[in-house]
């Protein structure tokens, strides 16, 4: 095992009356604790597979008015090796902190999410799933507002998970109890959700947000460019493209396939790093809410122009 360690620092503080001797009873603290852990768990074995170890370290700050915890992921990447090779995306410790929403990201994190949906009346609303624009997005729609909020799609696939449920109510437990009055989670010193007493109670009472076995495709025509990454010399075997900034492994199908056989013949150029203006297809399988539950799969089916990497200039010394 190579220990390649990631490391994001974050805090949880719970507040109220009951705790300005910074004092926390055990048997609410300790289960809490233990949830928040396995919602950390949960999302980097979704996410990550096998291949990326994580823990959860907890620090105790009894300087302020609170109780407060520094929360420390620890992820360590086991296979290296494949994801040197371009054979496997590696979900970061600050992407999964971000997804939970234990620390600020581009969009709402779990948190967030969950008090946005149920922190606003005490009728639970209904709750649906689109694909959004971009790729890796996911619009959350509730009953009653005219507009959604887009999420990342890992949020998304966090919000329905029914062992993230659970274990989201073992956070917020604790404010079930007399003294408790919120919970907040900071970053830099910021905070980045702040759930009140009320809002703890009705996102635990919320009935679970369960999706659908029956799952269909989305297709989508792209144009546009993508950068050779690891172009195959050899057989029928996937492309690894960059494309938008992100690693893809497209398919090679139809002009494109006789643009590759006539690549592996030594018949044209096309290093890594060549810049291909490509036709292709995006598919994602989504589940009855709308809701992607599989990576998007692309097939590049013409390709329009190669550009190849810029040359250096040889120095005049």
């Amino acid at each position: 095992m190579v220990d390649l360690t990631k490391h994001v620092r974050t805090r949880i503080r719970y507040d109220g009356p009951a705790l300005v001797g910074h004092e926390m009873d055990v048997q609410d603290l300790a289960p809490a604790l233990l949830a928040m852990a396995e919602i950390v768990q949960i999302a980097n074995r979704k996410f990550n597979g096998e291949a990326v170890a994580i823990r959860v370290m907890v620090d105790a700050d009894i300087e302020q008015q609170c109780f407060q915890l520094d929360l420390s992921l620890v992820q360590s990447v086991i296979d290296q090796a494949a994801t040197l090779l371009g054979h496997r995306d590696v979900a970061t410790a600050k992407e999964i902190a971000e997804w939970i929403g234990i620390i600020a990201g581009a969009g709402y994190g779990l948190f967030e999410l969950l008090k946005w949906i149920y922190g606003r009346g005490d009728t639970p609303p209904a709750v649906t799933f689109s694909t959004g624009d971009q790729t890796g997005t996911t619009i959350i729609n509730i009953a009653g507002d005219a507009h959604g909020i887009v999420v990342p799609t890992e949020t998304a696939k966090l919000l329905v998970d029914q062992e993230v449920q659970k274990n989201v109510r073992g956070v917020l437990r604790p404010l079930e109890r007399e003294g408790y009055q919120d919970i907040t989670f900071l970053h830099d010193e910021k905070p980045v959700t702040h759930i009140e007493k009320d809002e703890a109670l009705r996102i635990r009472s919320a009935p679970p947000i369960t999706p659908e076995d029956e799952q269909t495709e989305s297709a989508s025509k792209i144009r546009g460019a993508v950068r050779i990454k690891s172009p195959q010399y050899e057989g029928g075997a996937r492309w690894s493209l960059l494309y938008q900034g992100r690693a893809i492994d497209a398919e090679m199908a139809d002009q494109a396939a006789r643009w590759v056989a006539d690549f592996q013949a030594n018949r044209i150029s096309a290093p890594p790093n060549t810049i291909l203006e490509v036709s292709m297809t995006e598919t994602v399988r989504l589940n009855a809410h709308g809701l992607a539950v599989s990576k998007p799969i692309y097939v590049v089916h013409e390709i329009h122009e190669v550009i190849p990497p810029a040359s250096q200039t040889d120095l005049p010394f």
